[in-house]
């Protein structure tokens, strides 16, 4: 008899604790579930304000001083000395998006940047432990999500476990993008998550409204179902 009270006892503290529990943890599923909906409503386009605030830089005045040789400074947004490969550049950038390298002395066009430039950048990116270059290629088109631009670029594959790629643009020499194993786990699964596996990036989609609305709804409805009281039982006599 003892010990199917204490039986009953542990079974009532149980039950407490479970629904205590399920009350802490549930508020906030329901903040995650309430907050996913409303972002999935929102535009990130808007989000970020980006249909009232232009972040295009600004033209050069004409009477910005420029290098001697340069052969047209219009359209110019900026110049900038910086190292590329281990040697000094002069990069030029204009405003219809377009960047060239040249030669800080004499102005010699250094782009579109070779294979063996690429490398070069690619090697000094380079920070974890000692490894190789497996593949270069030059590529003009999107990489299934993985990569989609600016173009051209250069794809550097290191021989690493993780097959880590970079991927530099060729008119720049910049470091773009850079992708491993570990990175196309992640973009499977954010794909996963929002509910979009072929460009990964929509988050406004009908789909992933409705199901966030659902889950809502069920949400809300284990709450009040946790909450509700039932009503002992009148057994017939």
């Amino acid at each position: 008899m003892a010990t199917r009270s204490f039986k009953l006892r542990l079974h009532v503290l149980g039950s407490k604790l479970h629904k205590w529990l399920a009350i802490f943890v549930g508020v906030q599923v329901l903040l995650w579930m309430i907050t996913g909906a409303l972002m999935s409503f929102l535009d990130i386009e808007e989000v970020r304000s980006e249909h009232v605030v232009s972040r295009a830089p600004e033209v050069l005045p004409a009477d910005a001083v420029m290098p001697h040789w340069l052969d047209s400074s219009e359209g110019v947004v900026s110049l900038a000395t910086r190292a590329v490969g281990g040697r000094a550049v002069t990069e030029v950038r204009r405003d219809d998006g377009s960047v060239t390298l040249r030669d800080p002395n004499c102005g010699a066009l250094l782009s579109p940047l070779s294979s063996a430039s690429a490398q070069a950048i690619a090697r000094h990116a380079w920070t974890g432990p000692p490894t190789t270059i497996a593949t270069t290629r030059l590529i003009e088109d999107a990489v299934g999500t993985e990569f989609r631009g600016p173009f051209p670029a250069w794809q550097i594959t290191y021989g690493d476990e993780d097959n880590t790629r970079v991927y530099i643009d060729a008119s720049s020499g910049s470091v773009l993008a850079a992708r491993s194993d570990t990175w196309r786990l992640f973009d499977f699964i954010w794909g996963l998550h929002i509910m979009d596996l072929q460009t990964r990036e929509d988050t406004h989609h009908p789909i992933l409204i409705l199901f966030a609305i659902l889950a809502v709804i069920g949400s809300l409805l284990g709450c009040i179902l946790l909450f509700r009281r039932r009503k002992p039982r009148t057994v017939a006599r």
